[in-house]
């Protein structure tokens, strides 16, 4: 008795004939991944009132930059610039 499961994933979820199905694509994951890494880098304890960190953007040119806040859509640093964060794919303290 090999059964295989069907492959489940996360995000919208909608039923069909009793069965729960649910998917998401791989831009909102990042996003998602995204946007956790900057919420444990502010809410951490080393961020007091800034964080020097290494920002990986989508177009693979990576920055060492001094974040010091965020808005809306945006990191804020320490030479008063604006990041998006949907431009970043990955982000880490140094």
């Amino acid at each position: 008795m090999n059964k295989k499961l069907p492959n489940i994933f996360k995000g919208i979820v909608f039923k069909n004939n009793n069965q729960d199905v649910s998917f998401i694509n791989k831009e909102e994951e990042n996003e998602v991944d995204v946007k956790k890494q900057i919420k444990n880098i502010l809410n951490s304890s080393e961020f007091v009132y800034k964080a020097d960190t290494i920002i990986t953007l989508n177009t693979g040119e990576v920055l060492e930059k001094t974040i010091i806040g965020r808005n809306n859509n945006s990191l804020i640093t320490i030479d008063d610039e604006l990041i998006e964060v949907n431009s970043i794919s990955r982000i880490e303290l140094v």
